[in-house]
């Protein structure tokens, strides 16, 4: 077996939607004659945490970890936030109105200023040391790196150059100016994160983005740079998820399922403005259960309001608690804020309710997302901001309650096994063009 060396930050026991893309192509890729070797970061400060996924990493798989120094410790003492609080959802789902104190704005301007390309810069030098050591032991045939952060691609890009071998970019996200990225920088931070992004792109052997939106944000900064090095493989669900889940008691009301994290612009207000339109006894019919991490001013608006009982929230569970709640409901809500950044997104969980079979309620603009539910016939796309959409929407799903449900036919080709194989096919044609 050709063996490939797969650097990525996110990887079990990290939970969430950003470990799931590379923790499948370790699982299966031995079924398509790669050996999966890891290098990922030891004692990570992971937004969640999910020690079920260590068993789906396969006997026998080596996973290297590189240590690095978390600077998100060292921000919560000084800003004095709680120890536990996970960072990401402290920055995203903080108000435009708030007014911060002077620990978070000087600590905004260094992480904007010198944490280039981002906070995981520091692990770059202590992951090349090891990634060396792992060429020199391992015959080695192919270097994958999985972004955001982006510094896996620059230990990567470092690794090639050091061995000429070559070497799989996979962007999950875009780069500059992305949803998760910093908005704003300084000058000189600005000018060598371009760098480093232009760099990346013109010596990867191959661009893998998950979503044509994610690859035209990039080519926009680069349009030069557009060729044939440039792939569409999409996220996916791993079928064997739902193999074996314990069955959940489903409840009368018709039952809509959101997991994942929301906050700022991703909250669930036009759902919860239109049941409050409804009839009272109409509105009681539906059960909107969010299911994962939840910005508590979103929490507070819900408990406020005259169909509080119609919400239920469940804190962050593992991966497989998460499936068995998708599996005992009636559909699943998917929801993308209406902004002009977010249109090339298609969130890992859009591929997990496809999984399910379950008909997706979508409060999306149109992008991306959007186009993938529709010509995939997987539910309906209401705009945000249409509320006689969505109240309609929302009854002509419980009308349709009674349909037999199953994983649609097109839904075969984002089976993560399918899709690793496509992964394989490209890790022989960047080695093979490498050799000639």
């Amino acid at each position: 077996m050709r063996k490939v060396l797969i650097i990525t930050y996110y990887f079990p026991p990290a939970g969430g939607a950003g470990v799931q893309r590379t923790l499948k192509f370790v699982k299966y890729l031995r079924e398509f004659g790669w050996e999966p070797v890891v290098l990922t970061a030891k004692n990570a400060d992971y937004p969640a945490m999910d020690e079920t996924l260590l068993q789906e990493v396969p006997e026998g798989v080596v996973v290297y970890r590189a240590p690095l120094f978390e600077p998100y410790r060292l921000y919560r003492r000084f800003t004095g936030k709680p120890m536990d609080q996970s960072t990401d959802m402290a920055t995203l789902t903080a108000s435009p109105d708030h007014e911060k104190k002077w620990q978070e704005r000087l600590s905004e301007f260094i992480r904007a200023g010198f944490f280039v390309p981002d906070a995981r810069m520091a692990w770059r030098g202590p992951a090349v040391r090891l990634g060396a050591q792992i060429l020199k032991q391992n015959d080695i045939s192919i270097i994958l790196s999985s972004a955001p952060p982006y510094t896996t691609h620059l230990i990567a890009r470092k690794l090639a150059r050091m061995t000429g071998l070559p070497w799989v970019a996979d962007f999950r996200d875009s780069w500059i100016g992305w949803v998760s990225a910093p908005q704003w920088r300084p000058i000189w931070a600005r000018r060598l994160e371009e760098r480093m992004e232009r760099t990346v792109l013109s010596e990867a052997d191959c661009i893998l983005s998950v979503s044509r939106g994610v690859q035209e944000d990039l080519l926009s900064r680069h349009p030069h740079l557009r060729d044939q090095r440039w792939l569409l493989l999409a996220n996916g669900y791993d079928s064997e998820d739902f193999v074996g889940v314990p069955a959940m008691a489903k409840s009368e009301r018709f039952t809509l399922t959101y997991t994942g994290s929301l906050y700022g612009r991703r909250n669930p207000a036009p759902l919860l403005q239109a049941l409050q339109g409804m009839e009272p006894e109409l509105a009681q019919r539906f059960l909107v259960r969010i299911v994962g991490r939840v910005d508590e001013a979103i929490l507070a608006t819900i408990r406020g309001s005259s169909v509080r009982d119609c919400f239920e929230h469940i804190p962050y569970v593992d991966h497989r608690s998460s499936i068995a709640y998708l599996l005992a409901s009636d559909a699943a809500l998917l929801i993308i804020d209406d902004a002009a950044e977010t249109r090339g997104i298609v969130t890992g969980k859009v591929y997990e309710y496809i999984g399910a079979g379950l008909p997706i309620l979508a409060l999306a603009p149109e992008g991306d997302a959007a186009e993938l539910i529709r010509q995939n016939h997987l539910g309906l796309v209401v705009s945000p901001v249409d509320g006689p959409a969505l109240q309609a929407a929302l009854l002509r799903l419980l009308a349709e309650r009674s349909k037999v449900r199953q994983r649609a036919e097109s839904a075969e080709k984002f089976d993560r096994r399918n899709l690793t194989g496509q992964l394989a096919h490209i890790l022989n044609a960047a080695v093979m063009d490498k050799s000639r």
